[in-house]
């Protein structure tokens, strides 16, 4: 009977001292941290701020504060809720009396109502939205076509151009002047309204409507009716899929290749698009292949049926010439080779860089006269047609990109459209 009672007391004192380490280790050895103090650092004129307390470790309240001279100015205090370690906040600088220029940012952490845990960092706060003055814009656009910006910012910020749901960057040319070039996706609505978007370094933001105006373009839609071109296209089908086609119907295999093959190859074309340099390479106008016929234009909606019944859908992004059998390609106007390479259902491709976001894309080439990181002049071949990928017969597929996205190359063919439309961006 002593035995038990002795075992029963140790097992007590045990459990009596590891209830007082435990609260020793949470109380003084377990410190909380604020793991994204860095939202504090820049403070436009109104910004959000969530702060993660980890581990949470009994904090009770989070005090934020600001310090400029002897001014401290409260910017929010609260308890942490129970099983919850974040806290969320919004900061709006100028209603709170903060001044212009740098500040010093206070984070304390209240544990068991008299323990503080302090964090410091050095803030900058900046109220004043960049101001915007357009130089240079076009009057008008075309659904599918390019346009092109002259802008002075009073400081330096991220610009860019918004249309149609899509956002095209720009480029500093000097210390307040920006140019950005941009397309108008074919979808987009004559009524939509152009914007022109300026965030500086601390998140203040200005956007302003550019009062270019968005014309309206005219596409055609063809049918192609694929039964009778089985035996062209269905081996086709398998060598973009590698092994992923066997035991597919071949109007399986089709939709698979010109729809998800197809999206898979286009995200690939934007994200080569964003590799532009930040410099002109070309000069004049883009030229056409020589003695080229057009067989496809920029914008024609496709409809593919199978024995009468529609089975796939797409969108040609560019321009179908065709000349001779294996005729030469050449680079429509000088710049730098970013890529060249088989490329899904373009085949094999080769894009070239004319910089500050603009490009040209040549596809179903039989083989390169060029490779990657190679600089090409206005007129050099850069290789031979073919009909690889998902071509149906020898061909040049051509597109112009601006910042990854294909717009119609009929505009840069233009000479005249050139010189009054995009030589002003480029203009001092």
């Amino acid at each position: 009977m002593a035995g038990l009672k002795r075992l029963i007391r140790t097992i007590v004192f045990l459990a009596l001292l590891g209830i007082v380490g435990f609260t020793l280790y949470n109380v003084f050895l377990l410190k909380p941290k604020v793991e994204n103090l860095d939202q504090l650092e820049k403070l436009p004129k109104k910004k959000e701020i969530s702060l993660l307390v980890t581990p949470r470790a009994y904090v009770d309240r989070v005090i934020v504060t600001a310090l400029q001279g002897s001014r401290e100015v409260l910017l929010f205090e609260g308890k942490l809720p129970r099983h919850v370690n974040e806290v969320t906040f919004t900061v709006e600088p100028g209603k709170l009396g903060l001044k212009e220029g740098s500040a010093r940012i206070v984070v304390e952490l209240i544990r068991f109502y008299v323990l503080r845990d302090t964090f410091e960092v050095q803030a900058l706060v900046d109220t004043q939205p960049p101001r915007v003055q357009i130089l240079y814009a076009p009057y008008t656009v075309l659904q599918g076509g390019s346009g092109g910006i002259r802008v002075r910012l009073s400081e330096p910020a991220q610009l860019y151009v918004e249309v149609g749901g899509r956002r095209f960057r720009s480029f500093r040319v000097s210390e307040k002047t920006y140019v950005a070039l941009f397309g108008v996706p074919v979808d987009t609505s004559p009524r939509d309204v152009i914007k022109v978007v300026a965030v500086d370094e601390v998140g203040n933001r200005t956007v302003i409507p550019l009062g270019t105006g968005i014309k309206r373009n005219r596409f055609r839609t063809i049918t192609i009716e694929l039964r009778g071109k089985e035996r062209v296209i269905e081996p086709k089908l398998h060598a973009i899929l590698g092994g992923d086609g066997e035991g597919v119907s071949f109007v399986e295999l089709f939709r698979k290749v010109n729809e998800e093959v197809r999206r898979e190859n286009e995200k690939k074309i934007a994200e080569i698009g964003g590799r532009s340099a930040e410099q002109r390479y070309w000069r004049g106008r883009f030229i056409q292949m020589r003695g080229s016929k057009v067989l496809s234009k920029y914008g024609e909606k496709r409809r593919y049926t199978y024995r009468g019944k529609l089975v796939s859908r797409s969108r040609h992004m560019g321009y179908d010439l065709a000349s001779v059998k294996n005729a030469k390609v050449p680079a429509a106007n000088s710049g730098v080779v970013v890529f060249a390479g088989d490329l899904g259902i373009y085949g094999n491709t080769v894009i070239i860089d004319h910089g500050y976001g603009l490009m040209s894309l040549y596809a179903h080439l039989a083989d390169f006269r060029v490779s990657e990181g190679e600089f090409v002049k206005k007129g050099q071949v850069i290789g031979i047609t073919d009909m690889t990928g998902l071509a149906f017969g020898d061909h040049l597929h051509f597109g112009i990109l601006i910042d990854g996205y294909e717009v119609t190359p009929l505009e840069w063919w233009d000479s005249k459209w050139i010189r009054t439309r995009i030589e002003p961006v480029f203009s001092e």
